[in-house]
């Protein structure tokens, strides 16, 4: 099933990234999204602001819905751990020239959990690319 979301994921960063995908793949991506919100009770709100660069550090429903994004990924295991070149061996070739530059300068970021690790590197990847930063 995470391969499943790892797809559906990489294509809503492809649609985002203006790479075209099949409308199917867009609507997975949703459905990962709505997921992450329905367990996390972030608001979109939140969410739509971080491509701002806005990142609230009391916001602690932002911070588990990136942890569920990323855990649906691969890129963050249960244990709370980054897996970047996990992250990264997955990003189509297109994504890649673009995302790979950033996350490999934000491979190294730390967190006490798994909500602080994924806010921590959210904030980390805005940071080293706002334009080409990204979040479904």
């Amino acid at each position: 099933m995470k391969s499943l979301h790892l797809l559906c994921l990489l294509g809503a960063l492809a649609f985002a990234s203006g790479v075209e995908i099949p409308d199917e793949l867009k609507e997975m991506g949703q459905m990962v999204h709505d997921q992450c919100i329905g367990e996390t009770g972030a608001s979109n709100d939140a969410i739509e602001a971080t491509k701002k660069g806005v990142f609230p550090a009391d916001d602690q429903k932002l911070k588990c819905y990136l942890k569920c994004i990323y855990s649906n990924m691969g890129a963050i295991s249960d244990e709370g751990e980054l897996d970047a070149e996990a992250f990264s061996s997955v990003m189509p070739e297109e994504l890649g020239a673009v995302l790979n530059p950033m996350i490999n300068k934000c491979k190294g970021v730390t967190g006490p959990d798994g909500c602080e690790l994924a806010f921590n590197f959210n904030i980390c990847l805005y940071n080293a690319d706002p334009k080409n930063y990204l979040v479904i």
